[in-house]
């Protein structure tokens, strides 16, 4: 039976090997390798903090993490920023502090509520920068129910 520590350097081994081919076959992620230095330590700062080692890190982990993400989604999705993506980087610290929060035992309600506060912030600038994409589609889909039940009403009241 292989004992934590085994483990754990046999999955960092893995990694390692699974990087070692993405740089030397995969163009497009040696032009990206800048992200690994924020998800490593986002990576390793939540799980030092899930682990119950160092609550400390919950905050700025969760903020590291939802940076590397909107990141990352950036350069799979170019344009993502800028397309409305802009508004999850006022939630990044707003997941740190909801996994503060949760993750201790005493609960600190300022924490509670500043996140929460930075979330519905977020979620409005998101929303608004999203609005024309998401109106002009609501719009589309309204356009084909409507026209749909006109031209079904016409050719029943044809047939009669």
């Amino acid at each position: 039976m292989m004992n934590r520590d085994t483990l754990i350097r046999a999955i960092i081994g893995a990694v390692m090997i699974l990087l070692g081919i993405l740089i030397i076959f995969v163009k497009s992620f040696t032009m990206n390798l800048w992200l690994l230095f924020i998800w490593i330590p986002a990576v390793f700062m939540e799980y030092r903090a899930f682990t119950g080692r160092d609550k400390n890190l919950f905050v700025p982990g969760g903020v590291l993490l939802t940076l590397a993400m909107i990141l990352t989604l950036n350069v799979i999705f170019s344009g993502f920023i800028t397309g409305g993506g802009w508004a999850l980087f006022i939630a990044a610290p707003a997941v740190g502090l909801f996994q503060s929060y949760f993750g201790e035992t005493e609960k600190d309600r300022g924490a509670l509520i500043s996140a929460s506060v930075l979330s519905v912030i977020s979620l409005l600038f998101l929303f608004i920068s999203l609005a024309p994409t998401v109106l002009g589609v609501f719009i589309g889909i309204v356009l084909l129910a409507v026209g749909g039940l006109v031209v079904y009403i016409s050719l029943r009241t044809i047939r009669r």
